[in-house]
């Protein structure tokens, strides 16, 4: 068996908020130690409502 520990960054959105880096929505996000954290800020759960409806309309 192997065990490996392996450090990781969980992003955890406001109440009322979505996390996104722009293709990705979601109201926790885990990322690997290393990755780039400053790609992902907060919207609306209106603003994600929109993004989402327009997606729907394709």
């Amino acid at each position: 068996m192997k065990k490996e520990t392996i450090k990781q960054i969980i992003l955890t959105a406001d109440e009322g908020m979505y996390l996104t880096n722009g293709e990705t929505y979601g109201k926790t996000v885990v990322l690997p130690e290393r990755a780039d954290q400053s790609v992902w800020y907060e919207i609306t759960e209106q603003e994600y409502d929109k993004l989402q409806e327009a997606v729907n309309e394709k």
